[in-house]
């Protein structure tokens, strides 16, 4: 499993025209089972993913998809990690 911490590497001006676009990829994945989880940091300058259990090339192509990363207007930190504990109803996370 994978924690993505994402960062605008440009201006909230700059990255808003990318906002939308970043938005359905979001979506798709998060239809595909692919993203488990996203929300905006409380600073507005990126977001938080939860990325389920994949090769690391699965997720390097998915990021790649992200107009954020196309046009360059945010950097992603990468964090794999094996989910070994959860609250009772997040007990499906460690299957993933």
């Amino acid at each position: 499993m994978y924690v993505l911490v994402v960062s605008y590497s440009k201006s909230p001006e700059i990255v808003a025209e990318h906002v939308s676009t970043h938005s359905e990829w979001v979506k798709k994945h998060l239809s595909q089972g692919n993203i488990l989880l996203v929300g905006p940091k409380t600073s507005k300058l990126g977001g938080v993913l939860l990325v389920k259990s994949m090769e690391k090339q699965q997720l390097l192509d998915i990021i790649a998809e992200d107009s954020y990363v196309k046009h360059d207007v945010a950097d992603y930190q990468i964090t794999e990690f094996d989910c070994k504990a959860t609250h009772n109803d997040l007990e499906v996370l460690k299957r993933m």
